[in-house]
């Protein structure tokens, strides 16, 4: 097992010690936790277009394959001067941020890129400028069908609604290699200023439409190959998100990771139960494609846990981090996670302690069985939970009784977890 923590007197350093768990008891020395950097969360970052790059790279250099424009204002785009005597064929990412760059400036750019061949463009960077209305979503239709390679979008902080890629599904018969989107702090179901009053009550009617469902469905039937949507801080009402999640997990659907962090489902306690009753499988639909779902900072509370763990959702993984659970909602996840079929569970950062630990365990449940494992996680986070010595106890007995396969355990910044402590197993 995989046990992560942080030596004590080290502000950057992460001590991973990993030992074998055999049916022989063994034991492995904790460190307690008190500053990290290690990163939890998943990341699906092409190759050049990362948003952390430092900025000062050289990315239009005579060897580079990127296009790169950053803090620039609208006026200094210029894609031709840009690429200079490079190859357009040899162009692999295309990224615009910061530049104040609207729908408008947009479909100008790719109407230059257009004019050169671009079969290795796979990414496309426009994240943190002003994009959106119906020219932002005709000139990405234009760029996706020209370069029939790109399956990175980063499209976050911008200004577009989830309407405006319904443009992509209108192509008759033609289908995208988009795998990875990112819709990141985009107002996604809201109105937005258009110059024509007609273009903005249009808009109005196609997010409150009860058949919006249908061109949802159309929009990620265009998108077969999408694995990934991210769509973290991004303001979409609950009609529009409900349809976009049934259509993210249909069963036929391929994608594997949806980011849902920071929309405020803690206040929309029936929308969080409609998308999590729609992962419960039935004699219809049942899909065997591994899913993480990242919930975390949506300040759910026991009452957010009590709506997942009432839904008869299963799913591969799930992030709860930062959601204010206390040792009440570990209670209701106990009673979820024998059926889930969880195999990664993250309760990061909700401080419910030692005593979250008792009742996320239910040992007196899983004595009773001690045959066969009550839960099928292989790796539980743990980071910042105000544990102590107690839960490490409480984690050995359990692993003895087969609560779950446990492979990793992550247990950074406990500062509780005194420096000696052990966990067996």
């Amino acid at each position: 097992m995989t046990i992560i923590a942080t030596i004590p007197g080290s502000s950057s350093d992460i001590f991973r010690s990993a030992a074998t768990l055999p049916k022989t008891r063994s034991s492995t020395s904790l460190k307690s936790a008190t500053t990290s950097t290690d990163n939890d969360g998943i990341s699906a970052s092409p190759t050049l277009c990362n948003l952390e790059r430092a900025e000062s790279i050289e990315c239009n250099s005579e060897n580079s394959r990127e296009i790169s424009f950053l803090d620039l204002s609208p006026t200094e785009l210029n894609v031709s001067e840009a690429l200079g005597s490079r190859a357009s064929e040899t162009i692999e990412c295309v990224r615009i941020n910061r530049c104040r760059m609207t729908g408008e400036g947009f479909a100008s750019i790719v109407d230059s890129l257009c004019q050169f061949d671009l079969p290795s463009l796979h990414t496309v960077d426009i994240s943190q400028n002003h994009v959106g209305g119906a020219q932002a979503a005709y000139a990405l239709q234009k760029l996706l069908v020209h370069a029939p390679a790109i399956r990175f979008l980063y499209l976050g902080w911008n200004q577009l609604a989830l309407s405006d890629l319904k443009q992509l599904a209108s192509v008759p018969s033609h289908t995208f290699k988009v795998s990875y989107l990112d819709l990141r702090s985009n107002p996604l179901s809201a109105q937005q200023k258009t110059k024509s009053k007609k273009d903005s009550l249009a808009r109005t009617a196609i997010s409150n439409n009860a058949s919006s469902a249908r061109w949802i469905d159309s929009l990620v039937e265009s998108l077969p190959e999408l694995t990934h949507v991210l769509m973290a801080q991004a303001f979409i009402d609950d009609q529009t998100l409900s349809a976009f999640m049934s259509a993210l997990t249909h069963p036929e659907s391929r994608v594997e990771y949806i980011g849902l962090e920071w929309v405020g489902l803690g206040s929309r306690l029936s929308t969080l139960s409609t998308i999590m009753k729609g992962l419960a499988p039935t004699p219809s639909k049942v899909s065997t494609r591994s899913l993480h779902l990242n919930l975390a900072a949506n300040n759910l509370g026991d009452s957010g846990i009590e709506a997942i763990s009432q839904s008869g959702a299963r799913l591969t993984s799930i992030t709860l981090a930062c959601n204010f659970v206390t040792e009440r909602g570990t209670g209701l996840l106990a009673k979820w996670l024998p059926e889930s079929g969880l195999t990664s569970l993250d309760l990061s950062d909700n401080y419910f302690g030692d005593q979250g630990i008792v009742s996320l365990l239910d040992l007196d449940t899983v004595r009773k069985s001690p045959d066969t494992f009550a839960t099928e996680l292989k790796l539980l986070g743990l980071n910042s939970c105000c544990l102590s010595d107690i839960s490490l106890r409480m984690l050995s007995e359990a692993l003895e009784y087969k609560w779950a396969p446990l492979e990793t355990l992550r247990i950074l910044r406990n500062s509780r977890i005194s420096p000696g402590a052990k966990i067996t197993a």
